[in-house]
Order: C-alpha cells, then sequence, then structure tokens
C-alpha cells in the first residue's frame, strides 16, 4: 500500500490554548457585564434624583417666564400704548394753538394782577395813579414782568409735560427687558427639560454600552477559539491529504515494481472513457489519469469491482478505494 505515514503532530495544545483563550474572554467579558450592572444599580437613583430636580427646574423657570410675560402684558404694554398716544397727540398743530392760547390767557391774566398790584402800591405812597407818565411807566413794566412771568409759566409747564414723556419713557424701557426675560425664562425651561430627559435615560445608556463592551469580549473569545481550533481542523486536514498523495504516489509508482494493489477510485480520476471489457471478471476496462497526473493507464473502477468482487477492494484511512488487481487476474498498464 506504499510507504508508512509519519505520525501526525499533536495539536492538543494549540485546542487547549483556543479553549483556555476563550474561556479566560468569556470570564472578562462577563466581569464586564457584572460591572456594568453593578454600577447601573448605583448611578440610576443619582441620576434619576438629579433629573426630577431638573424637572422641577423646569416648572419653576416655566412659571417665571409667564409671571414676567402676564406682567409685561398687563403693566407695560398699556404704558406704552398711551405714551405713544400722548406723543402723537402732542405732536399737532392743534396742540401747537392750545398751547398758545394758554400762554396768552396766562400773560393777560398776570398782566391784570400786576396792574392791581402797582395801584395799590402808588395809591399807599399818595401817587396819583391817573397821571400818565405813572401810567405809561407802570403799563410797560407790568407788561414785561407778565410777559415775562407767562413764559416762565409757559416753559415749566412744557417741561414737566416733557419730564412726564421722559418718565414714561423710562418706564417702558424697564419693561421692555421683561419680554426677553420671559423667553429667557422660557429656554431656561426647555433647556432644563432636556436635560432631565438625557439624565433619565443616561445610566441606562450607560449599562448598555457596557453590555455591548462584554459582549464584544466574549465574542472575541469566541473567535480566537474558533480561529484556533479552524487551525487545528486544517492542519489535520492538511496532513491527511497529504498522506492519502503519498500513499497514491507510492501505489502508482509501483506499476514499474510489483505492487499489489493500486488507488483504482473514481473519484480521483478524470478524462474517464470505455476501453472494452475484461474476458475473464466481466468488469469494464477504463483508460483514465489521474487528478494529479498526466499519464494515461487502463485499469478497473473499484465502485465497479466492489458490487461483485468486494474482496478485492481495501478502503484507506483517507476513504479512498484501492483494487487488488492481482486478486482479479488483471493487469493495470500505463498506456502512453
Amino acid at each position: 500500500m506504499g510507504k508508512k505515514n509519519t505520525a501526525a503532530p499533536d495539536y492538543t495544545p494549540l485546542a487547549n490554548a483556543s479553549n483556555a483563550a476563550n474561556a479566560r474572554m468569556s470570564q472578562l467579558g462577563q466581569d464586564q457585564l457584572d460591572f456594568s450592572k453593578k454600577q447601573y444599580e448605583q448611578n440610576n437613583p443619582l441620576m434619576q434624583d438629579i433629573a426630577r430636580k431638573q424637572g422641577l427646574a423646569m416648572d419653576q423657570q416655566m412659571a417665571q417666564g409667564k409671571d414676567y410675560f402676564d406682567y409685561n402684558k398687563s403693566t407695560f404694554r398699556p404704558l406704552e400704548q398711551q405714551m405713544v398716544a400722548d406723543a402723537e397727540a402732542f405732536d399737532t398743530d392743534a396742540m401747537r394753538n392750545q398751547l398758545a392760547t394758554k400762554a396768552a390767557a396766562d400773560s393777560s391774566i398776570a398782566f391784570g394782577q400786576q396792574n392791581q398790584a402797582n395801584e395799590r402800591r402808588m395809591a399807599s405812597m399818595g401817587v396819583n395813579p391817573n397821571s400818565g407818565r405813572f401810567q405809561g411807566m407802570a403799563q410797560q413794566s407790568g407788561l414785561m414782568q407778565s410777559a415775562n412771568r407767562a413764559g416762565a409759566m409757559t416753559g415749566a409747564r412744557e417741561r414737566a409735560q416733557q419730564m412726564g414723556h421722559a418718565r414714561k419713557m423710562d418706564a417702558a424701557s424697564l419693561g421692555r427687558g421683561l419680554s426677553g426675560a420671559s423667553s429667557a425664562a422660557y429656554g431656561g425651561a426647555n433647556n432644563a427639560g432636556n436635560s432631565a430627559v438625557g439624565n433619565y435615560g443616561q445610566a441606562g445608556q450607560q449599562y448598555m454600552g457596557g453590555m455591548a463592551q462584554g459582549a464584544g469580549t466574549i465574542g472575541s473569545g469566541y473567535s480566537m477559539q474558533i480561529g484556533g481550533l479552524g487551525n487545528v481542523l486544517n492542519n489535520q486536514t492538511q496532513m491527511s491529504m497529504n498522506a492519502a498523495d503519498n500513499g497514491i504516489g507510492s501505489m502508482v509508482g509501483g506499476l514499474a515494481g510489483a505492487a499489489a494493489s493500486y488507488y483504482s477510485d473514481s473519484r480521483l480520476k478524470e478524462n474517464i472513457k470505455l476501453a472494452g471489457v475484461d474476458d475473464y471478471t466481466g468488469l469494464n476496462l477504463y483508460d483514465f489519469n489521474y487528478k494529479w497526473n498526466k499519464k494515461r493507464f487502463r485499469g478497473v473502477m473499484a465502485q465497479e469491482v466492489m458490487k461483485d468482487f468486494p474482496e478485492a477492494v481495501y478502503k484507506s484511512g483517507s476513504g479512498w478505494l484501492a483494487v487488488y488487481y492481482e486478486k482479479l487476474g488483471i493487469e493495470m498498464k500505463e498506456i502512453h
């Protein structure tokens, strides 16, 4: 049957190392899962408390924002509207005529009051108030004083009105900031709500991340085991195939001598053609070549021999069928 195969290498250490690597990685992955779970149990109550407080802050800021809005709407908006109405009414011809008429009336009143005061003063001094010169001087003095007083009074009223508008403007300006404060409060409430939502789920997300990391570590261990055992299988298969090829080569090489059997498995042959029938056994004879060699041979097919002459067929350790040609009285030949 050819040369005796050498002992196959012992791959047990490699298989053991693969199994050990998987066990170690699996334990590491389990440790990661356990730690993630412990961390979740510790952090979740804390994150829930933080999220609850952020929710309360959101409610408080929402209430504050509404208070700002309502106060601005009820207090400062009417003030602004009144201020605009006053400004529009003041800057008209009717208002200017009204102010001019009022100034004239103030002047007349002041003139009359001044004349009465001069007459009383002159009478007390024994001066005849009916003299022309006295009347002229008194009238000129009274007019000047009345004009000055009327102008001063009118100017005072105008300044008072301007001061009133200025104060209204200040008040309105104070209210201007409330809308922004309201918007800021609403924005802060929205941010607090978003943060609360994120914190509610953060502990769970950390746990899920730890689970993914642990699963990845365990998967790496299985991959290492599969890779190691795959190498063992590949090496064993390669050794088996090499042994089979060596056995086949030995048998085929025995054609020149007195080999007792040859591989005749149809699975090892190609370009098979029927060449005739053996007269003694009635077996078909075929011309063929082995898949690893282009030389042509004539012989039988082991699968056909198995049916009628099973004692002449041998099955190798690698599963290939060989035929003892001498038991059949047939010679395997190289034809070219």
